[in-house]
């Protein structure tokens, strides 16, 4: 097995597959999480969900496995005190894992921590952001024409999502303490991070359309990332498909 570590450590490379896989594909997936793994997926009510979870899980292994040219079924996780994921071994890639209904989407990158957020487009209460987003973010979408409130809503719902995920804090980071652009005509930015006020020249978000009906963000701490997109299939898990090689 090759590695596939990008070129420059600017390199961040966005991996876009499907969470639909053949049966004998699934079982390959699932044969290579771990016991903590296999054990989550269980408690799952819904065949659907877990299968989701499944086929999430295996490709991020075969993807990174991949990535360090190592089995993957051997790559070790650890979480931080939030429960943000990352690998065990010194000088691995960062990473980070987002699905929504059947796209899933994972970020590797080497020079810093990152997040990525993808979210199908269906319709929202208003109530939702205006217990999730900040003041300025809330001014920001109500200023929007009404065909546009939806899509505005998922940008800075997105955006947000990603830079959560690129802190690690999870549920300690206030969500009303950064706001983000949202404005169709806004290029995606981090506009305020309480208590860091050189963040927003820091820091480097990015927006992207896997498909019409989902909306993507991704966010890391330092900016300068070239950012490329890639695929998977889960049927690249079966035998005499390269194993669990990318393509």
């Amino acid at each position: 097995m090759t590695s596939d570590q990008p070129a420059s450590r600017r390199d961040v490379v966005i991996w876009l597959f499907s969470l639909q896989a053949p049966a004998r594909a699934r079982a390959m997936l699932a044969g290579l999480l771990s016991a903590d793994e296999r054990a989550r997926a269980a408690r799952f009510i819904h065949d659907l969900h877990r299968d989701r979870y499944i086929v999430a899980h295996g490709a991020m292994r075969c993807i990174l496995g991949e990535t360090l040219g190592r089995p993957p079924g051997d790559l070790v996780f650890v979480s931080n005190a939030w429960g943000k994921p990352g690998l065990a071994e010194a000088g691995a890639p960062f990473f980070n894992l987002s699905h929504t209904e059947n796209l899933g989407a994972l970020a590797i990158g080497w020079r810093c921590p990152l997040g990525v957020d993808v979210e199908q487009v269906r319709p929202v209460e208003a109530d939702v952001a205006r217990h999730s987003f900040s003041p300025a973010e809330l001014a920001g979408l109500s200023r929007l024409p009404r065909r546009d409130w939806l899509q505005g809503f998922y940008r800075c719902w997105t955006r947000k999502e990603a830079v959560i995920k690129a802190l690690g804090l999870g549920l300690a980071q206030p969500l009303d303490a950064f706001d983000v652009t949202l404005a169709p005509d806004a290029p995606p930015r981090l506009l305020r991070l309480a208590g860091q006020p050189e963040a927003p020249s820091r820091w480097q978000l990015a927006h992207f359309a896997p498909a019409d009906d989902i909306v993507g963000a991704f966010a890391a701490p330092l900016s300068g990332h070239e950012i490329s997109f890639r695929r998977w299939t889960p049927t690249d898990a079966l035998p005499g498909a390269s194993g669990c090689a990318a393509r």
